[in-house]
């Protein structure tokens, strides 16, 4: 069983963006404060004059644990899984897993791309895998 996201009006940006490929985050046009998740206004400042931008999809492991035992029935059969909080090169912080990388080798530090993978139809997740050579599994 996979737990699937549910666009909706808000979110659907972002997915539409996922799903071709690119990262994206709304940014104010108030303060320039960008944030993930989306929300309806301006965390910082309460603006609702709100743009979705283009982000790099690089970034660093801000932090990291592994789950052994899983909050949800969904993902019980994964465990151990590693869940990474990744710092974007931008400023959000996003929740994420690391893949193709042993989970012995991820770090606090470690640079890191996104890529994308398709959990359901048109349904694609950011995901973020090392940059760095030799890391990969």
């Amino acid at each position: 069983m996979v737990i699937v996201p549910k666009p909706d009006a808000l979110t659907r940006p972002y997915w539409d963006a996922a799903r071709a490929g690119r990262l994206v985050a709304q940014r104010c046009n108030v303060c320039s404060r960008i944030w993930h998740p989306p929300l309806p206004s301006c965390p910082a400042c309460g603006a609702q004059s709100i743009v979705w931008i283009p982000l790099s999809g690089n970034g660093v492991i801000y932090s990291h644990t592994i789950i052994h035992h899983a909050a949800h029935a969904a993902v019980a059969d994964r465990t151990p899984y590693l869940v990474a909080l990744v710092t974007l090169d931008e400023g959000p912080r996003l929740v994420s897993n690391i893949l193709d990388c042993p989970m012995r080798a991820v770090r606090i530090g470690m640079r890191v791309a996104v890529t994308f993978q398709e959990i359901a139809p048109d349904i694609f997740l950011p995901q973020f895998r090392p940059l760095e050579a030799g890391v990969r599994s």
